[in-house]
């Protein structure tokens, strides 16, 4: 043997040792503490994080002219791993390469250094162009075991918030529901987890399919782009997302010690594919008057809600920096002529206030097809509606419009700088998920799917309000996130402990949420109608959640026994220190079903809160061990519970009888 093929040979090992080694067919990488398996005849691959198995058996798929294919159809598979950059940053790259016909598929699986996940996307290629409607980066179809013990649950996440829609976790070996976006699956008492999801909201609506057989075992595994379904209000199939080159969702495979990191970490990955809106200051503490006034808001109701909060509320700790925001909800344009908007708002600033107001861009109420549009005449309101086998489509009583027609956007042009010339500061933007259906066609040609279209729709909005105006979303998909600064993390809610208690299922498992915008938001705070338990638990609720809004009439026909309630639970100083400093509390344990976990937590460096609710008709002794919330057991702890403000000493465990349909709020001292 010649020196140079010696030579040739330990150099050829290092590289196997260093990047992989064939196996017979299969082929694997140990990157950064994960282990990558793939197989080079079937395209099957399997990964690992340290010994623990995330992903295994699966094998990317694609519809391709109706007919669903994988890598197992292709011929020529190849398998290389580069350094660069990925989509989230330096790292490493393995990518399978395949050929089906004229057709190239790649699936590329992106590592990071130091990092508790991986990315994967699919990329379909073909000179002659490729059309698809389903693309699955992740297709475990054959099972494997995931969890080494008992006690595992998926957790399902809502397209949107529409309908009083919830969130659930759902134990393996039962149905488990199709989750939307993301998902976690976990174990209840070591709260390991592996979280998946898609990290890109720019084209498709992503689909995430679980299937378990019996404790800790997963069947079936799918992350694909491509669903439409009654929860994301669609009546027709996905549309088809077509080119010389079509890429699948970028999804987000995660192996986390606790699935709230998980959750946080996924949310951040999304960030940063797609950043948020710039910042328009701290959380808003403030009013909106559909909690109870709705239909009957007037100029002279609006302008006594703004009195009241200033000289009760406003100097007594319920602002934020100094400020709160008085806003208008829907049937404003019944009850304010145009020249006292420019009035209220000014009002407004004087009692140290910003003004809201509050607007529909994807809905057509009257539902008149032949009505002109005022702001384009040429076109009728049946131009702009979107259609799904041909009928207009609609939901929640009102059609739905095209984000990419030139009328609509004329339409939503006007108004939002009208209310800026008005001088108002902040919109709720209601009902946009009417601009993200899937429909038989769009204005734009080269739009083809929902999402495009509610991007592009977003994304003129924002171009409109120029930083301008506080972006709030309310009823809306959860993705894209990178427009708003907050939206409502759940439907409607009112006063009772069932309300707050729906509430704080979507707080349960959608606290995350905050990551991405700015804020999360509780809805309006109603104290009218029931106790002053109920009370003290839907102000906290909110308080821990996010947008901290009342709700009441405390115009001067208001009811004073409810404003004099308002003045005594809206004045706490210890709870609005609070809501200042915090953004969404984490929940402590998973909730059961549908139900909303009791206890959540915020850790603040030096003091913790911990806020603990009793939703039943009778009082309950609650028990959190110190462990659960990264605490010594071993110590004694001072704290402060907030409603009552009696002081404890906290030793082993937070151990506190809650009276029925109320709250404990603690302070712990760390």
């Amino acid at each position: 043997m010649n020196r140079h093929h010696f030579i040739s040979m330990i150099a050829a090992c290092l590289l196997c040792m260093a990047y992989g080694h064939a196996d017979g067919a299969t082929r694997t990488f140990d990157i950064d503490g994960w282990t990558l398996k793939v197989d080079d005849l079937s395209g099957r691959i399997d990964l690992l994080h340290g010994d623990r198995p995330v992903i295994e058996n699966s094998t990317a798929q694609w519809q391709e002219a109706g007919d669903t294919v994988s890598f197992a159809d292709c011929h020529g598979l190849s398998v290389k791993m580069r350094d660069g950059h990925t989509a989230l940053g330096k790292g490493k790259t393995v990518t399978l390469t395949g050929r089906k016909g004229g057709m190239t598929a790649e699936q590329i699986i992106g590592f990071y250094p130091d990092s508790d996940f991986v990315t994967t996307e699919l990329i379909l290629t073909s000179p002659r162009g490729v059309s698809s409607r389903y693309i699955a980066p992740i297709a475990v179809t054959d099972g494997y075991r995931v969890f080494d013990r008992s006690g595992n649950y998926a957790v399902f996440v809502p397209y949107d918030n529409d309908a009083w829609v919830r969130y659930r976790s759902t134990a393996f070996g039962e149905r488990i529901p199709d989750s939307y976006e993301a998902t976690a699956l976990v174990n209840a008492d070591t709260r390991r987890a592996i979280v998946v999801g898609s990290v890109e909201h720019d084209t498709w609506k992503t689909g995430i399919k679980v299937a378990t057989d019996g404790a800790c075992r997963v069947d079936t595994l799918i992350a694909y782009g491509g669903i439409a379904t009654n929860l994301t209000r669609d009546i027709i199939p996905h549309g088809i997302v077509s080119g010389k080159s079509v890429k699948s969702p970028l999804i987000f495979i995660g192996d986390y010690d606790d699935w709230r990191d998980g959750m946080e970490a996924f949310a951040d990955a999304c960030t940063e594919i797609a950043p948020k809106i710039a910042s328009r200051g701290g959380r808003p503490f403030g009013w909106n008057s559909w909690g109870k006034l709705q239909t009957k808001i007037n100029y002279d109701k609006a302008m006594e809600v703004s009195d009241f909060i200033h000289d009760a509320l406003q100097d007594e700790s319920f602002n934020n920096d100094g400020t709160v925001y008085i806003g208008l909800d829907a049937f404003w344009d019944f009850g304010f002529k145009p020249e006292q908007h420019k009035q209220f708002t000014e009002h407004c600033r004087k009692n140290g206030q910003k003004a809201g107001i509050y607007y529909c861009p994807f809905t057509d109420w009257a539902k008149n097809p032949d009505a002109t549009v005022g702001e384009m005449p040429e076109y009728k309101f049946k131009d702009l509606y979107l259609y799904g086998d041909g009928k207009i489509l609609e939901f929640d009583g009102a059609y739905a419009l095209d984000p990419t027609h030139p009328a609509v956007k004329a339409r939503i042009a006007k108004q939002l700088r009208e209310f800026i010339d008005w001088g108002y500061e902040y919109v709720k933007i209601d009902f946009m998920a009417h601009g993200a259906y899937e429909a038989d066609r769009h204005f734009d040609p080269a739009v083809t799917t929902g999402v495009q279209a509610y991007n592009q729709g977003m994304a003129f909005i924002d171009s409109v309000a120029d930083g301008k105006l506080w972006i709030n979303l309310s009823i809306a998909p959860l993705f894209p996130a990178n427009y708003a600064h907050s939206r409502r993390i759940g439907c409607d809610a009112w006063a009772d402990i069932n309300n707050t208690e729906y509430t704080l299922n979507a707080l349960t498992y959608g606290w995350w949420l905050d990551h991405m915008y700015h804020y999360n938001d509780a809805d309006h705070i109603v104290l009218e109608g029931v106790s002053d338990g109920e009370n003290r638990a839907r102000v906290t609720s909110s308080a821990i959640t996010g947008v901290y809004l009342l709700g009441d009439d405390m115009s001067r026909e208001g009811d004073d026994a409810v404003k004099r309630r308002i003045s005594k639970n809206i004045t706490n100083p210890d709870i609005n220190r609070m809501a200042r400093e915090c953004k969404s509390f984490r929940p402590i344990e998973l909730g059961q079903g549908d139900r909303a976990t009791d206890a959540f937590v915020a850790d603040m460096g030096d003091e913790m809160y911990v806020a603990v609710f009793n939703f039943a008709d009778k009082a309950a002794q609650k028990t959190i061990p110190m462990r659960r919330l990264g605490l010594s057991e071993g110590r004694h702890y001072d704290a402060k519970e907030l409603w009552t403000a009696d002081k404890a000493d906290l030793y082993g465990a937070v151990s506190v009888e809650v009276p029925a349909k109320d709250v404990r709020v603690f302070r712990i001292s760390k």
